[in-house]
């Protein structure tokens, strides 16, 4: 068992996160116990609701942490000193790589648990900001080919295809 000192140092609310990953992907989000992961954590079984009001808010923040990452590596390929059809590929790859190396976000992020994600502020603005990114680089892309297409229908068809990509990916494992 884990020390309960962890705690007191402010690890616990990171140490519940690294660990329901694990729960989550061993036995599925239905099975995912707040409790379970006290005991895991060496913690009381009412310490974790310091950092989580419920099972959604856990389920949320990790939602934000997978959409934060996303961002974080689509700014890479943005940020490149390459020509825009490379970054753009290049994008594509670092969602897919995203997916495939983070699967439990992954499926928070945009699967059915959260659904609708108005009840958290943070979580809109984690998603729009990795959002903001693609709809970055497809105004580049309409403006450096001159293409007469909407950005947004573009958006659409790229999400779509990227992510379809990636899903399939994660369901054939």
């Amino acid at each position: 068992m884990k020390s309960r000192s962890k705690y007191h140092h402010g690890e616990l609310r990171t140490e519940l996160l690294n660990l329901a990953v694990e729960q989550l992907a061993a036995v599925g989000v239905e099975k995912l116990s707040i409790r379970a992961l006290a005991r895991q954590a060496g913690v009381s079984p009412t310490a974790p609701f310091r950092h989580f009001a419920d099972k959604q808010t856990l389920l949320a923040s990790l939602a934000i942490l997978g959409f934060n990452e996303l961002a974080e590596r689509l700014m890479a390929t943005v940020g490149a000193d390459s020509p825009v059809e490379e970054r753009f590929v290049d994008l594509g790859a670092a969602y897919f790589n995203f997916a495939r190396d983070f699967p439990v976000h992954y499926q928070l992020m945009f699967g059915a648990v959260l659904g609708d994600f108005s009840q958290s502020q943070a979580l809109q603005e984690a998603a729009a900001n990795a959002y903001d990114i693609l709809d970055a680089m497809l105004v580049e892309i309409k403006d450096n080919q001159q293409l007469d297409r909407d950005v947004y229908v573009l958006g659409g068809l790229v999400w779509a295809t990227v992510h379809g990509m990636a899903s399939l990916a994660l369901n054939v494992q």
